[in-house]
């Protein structure tokens, strides 16, 4: 009888712990459907390129997955049914799992101020597009644009936007100073470019509410908004709270050291979606600390498949990268809690080594043919089986 493995998102994690465990029980009698509510993978830490028209963040999941054993199913699921070991879809038709990899990812937070869902554009999928649309038409009356958030998103999408489109007046907002974690040389660089590029910025602003036309200010005044952007925090869907599971403030679950859910051994919580305690704390959601945890997890399952025992997961962070329009960027050497370092590389060499980690992360989730070992050096896998050659599609290597 053969194992049935459902994997729920197609994001950094899902992508990589399909691809990865596709090559590692090829041969065996192992079915992986991987389910994900768009056709397409895509490359959420490109989003800003897509909001600005400056580039493409999204390919068909069908051409990455060809010639492996993954199963591809578009839609939404709706439920998990944690007895019965099915969840319930969309289109009203179960699916059974034996084992469960739990990879919604994280969407940005619009309950915390009003207007911000019915009135700001998001980093979101889709959302990125419609936000492009609406950029190309205020160019055309030199209208304002408001980004809210001076994180590194936010400090991303402003800097993209004002490149990309001279003749909107482009303004940051943020409650405290710009990127607060970065140490205080990478500041003075992204200070610098947001300058040059025209940006304004506005620190120790808070946003009150965001209405049509205008964003208004905590403690009064307003500022003229043809185009609004959130950039605020993440949080992970409701989906398994919804379940029964116990989540965090910000939707996680926190897992075990080898990925899987507390009092659930047949479900794993990956990416954006787990909260995974490491000696100095719990990681950010990220690409940079999302990725290596689906490898992890196809590891750990084929390892479990096979009557091993897989290895505690460990990681540390490595970098923060920062881009800053199509010509700059900044590459924030870090240290395993992610604490900044006084290393960096900046402006073009700084632009093309996050032009080159983004490449790097898509082709590692559309192949999952690298160690976690490979990616960041403490960030180790169960003990794996030789890897299957790669039956995927060329499209699934850098371009």
């Amino acid at each position: 009888m053969s194992t049935q493995v459902a994997i729920v998102g197609a994001g950094y994690s899902g992508l990589a712990a399909a691809s990865r465990l596709a090559r590692r029980t090829h041969g065996r009698d192992v079915r992986i459907q991987l389910i994900n509510a768009g056709p397409d993978f895509v490359e959420r830490i490109r989003l800003h390129q897509v909001a600005a028209g400056t580039g493409a963040a999204s390919r068909p999941l069908a051409e990455l997955l060809s010639g492996t054993d993954v199963s591809l199913r578009v839609g939404t699921v709706e439920a998990i049914d944690l007895a019965a070991g099915t969840l319930r879809l969309s289109d009203g038709g179960p699916v059974g799992y034996d084992t469960l990899l739990y990879a919604v990812g994280s969407h940005t937070r619009t309950d915390a101020v009003p207007g911000v869902a019915e009135h700001a554009y998001r980093l979101d999928g889709p959302v990125a597009g419609r936000l492009a649309a609406a950029l190309r038409a205020a160019v055309g009356r030199a209208g304002t644009v408001v980004v809210c958030g001076g994180g590194l998103t936010g400090i991303e999408a402003a800097t993209e936007i004002a490149e990309a489109y001279p003749r909107l007046a482009v303004t940051l907002a943020t409650r405290g100073r710009i990127a607060e974690t970065v140490s205080a040389r990478t500041r003075r660089h992204l200070a610098a470019a947001l300058r040059r590029l025209g940006v304004t910025v506005r620190e120790n602003t808070t946003v009150a509410a965001v209405e049509p036309g205008a964003v208004t200010l905590a403690g009064g005044g307003t500022l003229p908004a043809d185009v609004a952007v959130w950039c605020g925090s993440f949080v992970a869907p409701s989906l398994a709270a919804d379940a029964g599971l116990r989540t965090d403030e910000m939707g996680r679950i926190p897992v075990e050291a080898t990925m899987r859910v507390p009092g659930h051994p047949e479900v794993y919580a990956i990416g954006d979606a787990a909260a995974i305690e490491m000696p100095w704390g719990v990681p950010r959601m990220s690409c940079q600390a999302g990725l290596p945890t689906g490898l992890y997890a196809a590891d750990a399952v084929a390892a479990r498949l096979a009557g091993r025992d897989p290895k505690p997961y460990r990681y540390r962070f490595m970098d923060l990268c920062i881009s800053l329009g199509r010509r700059d960027g900044v590459v924030q050497v870090v240290r395993a809690d992610d604490r900044a370092t006084g290393l960096l590389v900046a402006g073009r060499a700084g632009a093309a080594g996050k032009d080159l980690v983004c490449r790097a992360a898509a082709w590692a989730a559309g192949s999952g043919a690298l160690s976690t070992g490979m990616l960041y050096p403490l960030a180790r896998s169960p003990r794996p089986e030789p890897v299957a050659a790669a039956t995927g599609s060329p499209a699934a290597l850098p371009n």
